[in-house]
């Protein structure tokens, strides 16, 4: 297939391998008669394709002149459980709103967000105020009855799960790790998990997740994988924002109480505790050793 093709480019495809392995590729195969019929059957124009590693998204033009982003998963799970959390949300401004679906197909047809840069990359930083509204609406909907979504123990088990210790074994980064770090910051994650507080949580609430929705809309968060547990745990990535020496991440988790009303704040550094060690692990892949890896490597020593 041509590298240039906006439905299944090559990056695309090998991205989709990578997370679902080689059973995918029929799937990819036949995406683009698959997003020919719901193009035909949604009055949809495919202008451009949009990173994603669990789906293939895709930004449209509407009969109407508006755009939407058309999201497919060879998985119809993950789109259930994504349209069943938007669902949740729907009356919240600050969540993605869903314009149509097609479940069995893994299809979700979502509006776009104007202006829509990812909250990593606005110009001058994000109104803490933007985030404690976000974070606010997220965790103000009752959790539903039905579906029931996985709890946050689920969601923290699969996190540590999901490192290769073999991969780390053999990394220059693995000398700057404590023995027993990663699985101290396990289990004192999976103790955080066990508390009682009940919000429907995002999941994924990192910067690439969340979009510049302009003045007057604030943050919108996208792509959730919903699980249900201590709402602290959804503001871990907001608390680690730009942040280089142990006095901005003090600075920062205490401007993030300020302005958003219920949010723990010593739940919060104790989660981003126990999450450190993966932002360290990052950071010293990127960039070796640095102020701003030394700051996360020291916070991960207090986990547990």
């Amino acid at each position: 297939m041509a590298q240039h093709d906006p439905i299944m480019d090559a990056a695309a495809r090998r991205r989709l391998v990578k997370r679902f392995g080689p059973a995918v590729e029929p799937w990819c195969d036949d995406l683009p008669a698959t997003v020919a019929a719901l193009a035909d059957r949604w009055g949809l124009r495919v202008r451009s394709g949009l990173v994603g590693n669990t789906s293939r998204a895709l930004l449209c033009d509407r009969a109407d002149g508006t755009s939407a982003v058309l999201k497919l998963t060879p998985d119809p799970a993950i789109a259930a459980e994504e349209h069943a959390a938007l669902s949740a949300w729907s009356a919240s401004p600050q969540l993605v709103s869903v314009l149509d679906a097609d479940l069995p197909l893994g299809a979700l047809l979502l509006e776009a967000i104007e202006p829509g840069g990812p909250l990593a990359r606005r110009p001058g930083g994000v109104p803490l105020r933007w985030m404690g509204v976000l974070l606010r609406e997220l965790h103000a909907v009752p959790v539903p009855a039905e579906p029931e979504f996985p709890p946050l123990t689920a969601k923290v088990d699969a996190i540590f799960s999901s490192i290769n210790w073999q991969r780390l074994a053999g990394e220059e980064v693995a000398r700057h790790l404590p023995v027993d770090l990663v699985e101290r910051s396990r289990n004192a994650a999976l103790d955080l998990a066990e508390y009682p507080a009940r919000a429907l949580l995002h999941g994924d609430l990192h910067a690439d997740n969340v979009l510049d929705g302009g003045p007057d809309r604030g943050l919108v968060a996208i792509d959730p994988r919903p699980c249900v547990g201590d709402p602290a745990f959804d503001a871990v990535d907001f608390a680690f924002l730009r942040v280089t020496r142990s006095g901005d991440f003090d600075r920062r988790v205490a401007s993030m109480v300020r302005y958003t009303d219920g949010l723990d704040g010593d739940r919060l550094v104790a989660w981003c505790r126990t999450i450190a060690v993966f932002f360290a692990i990052r950071e010293l892949r990127r960039s070796g050793p640095s102020e701003r890896s030394d700051t996360l490597l020291a916070l991960a020593k207090e986990a547990g």
